[in-house]
């Protein structure tokens, strides 16, 4: 029996990770294996993942990068998911969509 704990955050993304895979199809062709390995006892959550899916977790993630360098000092202060438009899509989805029109309710 191990007496190493696991990681709730490696089960939960692998999880979140399956259940964008279920809920939201894209294209099972080129569909990739992601494997989410718990590094306290080894176990393997292994997802399969399609292309547009990956480009979402991709564009996710990407946005939560230019959040983190935008919120230091020296950055424009800019949300990185919907780049200061109150849209959510980052540079994908909402991204295309004219902002809406500054009607002066927003700061």
């Amino acid at each position: 029996m191990s007496t190493k704990t696991t990681t709730p955050a490696a089960d939960a993304f692998a999880q979140a990770l399956a259940e964008l895979a279920d809920g939201y199809p894209t294209d099972p062709e080129g569909t990739a294996l992601v494997t989410v390995t718990d590094p306290a006892t080894g176990e393997q959550h292994q997802v399969p993942i399609e292309p547009g899916q990956l480009d979402w977790v991709t564009t996710l993630v990407q946005g939560q990068l230019d959040d983190f360098r935008n919120a230091h000092a020296d950055g424009s202060g800019a949300c990185g998911h919907c780049r200061g438009t109150g849209l959510a899509g980052g540079t994908g989805g909402a991204a295309g969509i004219e902002p809406p029109a500054d009607d002066g309710s927003r700061p």
